[in-house]
């Protein structure tokens, strides 16, 4: 009673002021408590990453034969595809930079969209679950000030046309190889991947039409963790975001652009690099085996994929009957590659970025 007296007693800017110091302190113990839980939870997920990625490993190990891997190797080395590859792999930077700027509406210049494309594929090399792509959003955040909400959004975005584009991809591949891969395996995975697409779309669709269903739902849940505040201010805000970026005149520009990408320089950087170590490797095959390597890096792992990559392209010439040794061969270089192409540039950017930051003003 005397509480409530006191309350009523006080003006409304002090009562405000006082529950606003409320929630801070209880935002600051839920803070706490998470910031202490999350280190070994990283530290499990990195552990079962790791597992999943050595065991990967001791397998291609034992079932490939690494001397006639050695052996195609050194009969078969071409610098001028090298020299190809590399640039191939600054078209796919620019392609990343084009369409990172058309999700975000323009709102970043295409200098820096490319420095923040660079950074992102070079930090997914050595960054666990794909933390490249949220250093290119806090990168755009920083830079180019970008609202977090509506850089995440489009990231969301982004995935799922990378998604609906290598199932589309691998489609395509099976279609042009009709007359190579059996039969069986070749309608299964078709049935398999027009089913995804469609799960996609009715994903999609649900977040498009319902999401604002969703809210409801979800603030309980906020509530029980004390969090109300945070979801009212953020959460409802990314979640219209998404039903709002989920449109064709946001999303088609970004789609099309990404299949072409993957239908030419990304095929053509798998061509190049097959060239460079021997391995002959026509397109409708390059598409197939991208197509492997996509969902190889969707799988939880060691970052950049180490072992699940690799067992992914074996799996795909082992589909398409060529020596396991090969597919190796081509997954190892690929990855080498790709990943001194990305992370030499990415780590002067990050440099860069931290200096300029930490310079006094």
């Amino acid at each position: 009673m005397l509480k409530r007296l006191v309350k009523n007693a006080l003006p409304s800017s002090a009562v405000a002021a006082v529950n606003h110091w409320r929630m801070r302190e209880r935002l600051h113990k839920l803070w706490g408590k998470a910031a202490a839980a999350a280190p070994a939870y990283q530290r499990l997920q990195m552990l079962m990453a790791s597992a999943i990625s050595i065991v990967l490993l001791i397998f291609l190990l034992r079932a490939v034969d690494w001397e006639e891997a050695i052996r195609i190797f050194r009969s078969g080395i071409s610098v001028t595809s090298l020299l190809w590859f590399l640039l191939v792999t600054l078209g796919i930077a620019v392609g990343y930079a084009v369409r990172w700027r058309l999700l975000l509406d323009g709102k970043i210049g295409y200098g820096t969209s490319l420095m923040a494309s660079l950074l992102g594929l070079g930090a997914n090399m050595f960054l666990p679950a794909r933390g490249g792509d949220l250093l290119r959003v806090h990168y755009s955040r920083v830079v180019a000030t970008v609202p977090y909400a509506d850089a995440l959004g489009r990231l969301l975005i982004e995935k799922m046309v990378d998604l609906v584009t290598i199932i589309s991809v691998g489609i395509f591949s099976l279609v042009l190889l009709s007359h190579t891969l059996n039969s069986e395996y070749r309608n299964v995975l078709l049935v398999i991947m027009f089913g995804a697409i469609v799960g996609i779309f009715l994903s999609a669709v649900l977040v498009r039409y319902f999401g604002d269903r969703l809210v409801p739902i979800l603030r309980p849940v906020f509530g029980l963790l004390r969090l109300r505040d945070f979801f009212d201010r953020h959460i409802i805000y990314f979640i219209r975001n998404c039903a709002q970026s989920l449109s064709l005149s946001v999303t088609i520009v970004p789609a099309v652009l990404t299949l072409v990408l993957w239908l030419s320089v990304y095929a053509l950087a798998y061509i190049f690099v097959a060239r460079f170590v021997g391995v002959a490797l026509s397109y409708q095959e390059s598409l197939f085996v991208l197509f492997a390597g996509g969902l190889g890096l969707m799988i939880p792992a060691a970052p950049s994929g180490v072992g699940t990559f690799h067992a992914s392209v074996v799996s795909a010439f082992v589909l398409l009957g060529r020596s396991p040794s090969e597919g190796l061969l081509l997954a190892t270089a690929v990855h080498f590659l790709f990943f001194v192409v990305y992370v030499v540039p990415a780590a002067l950017i990050l440099g860069h970025w931290r200096l300029n930051r930490l310079a006094p003003r």
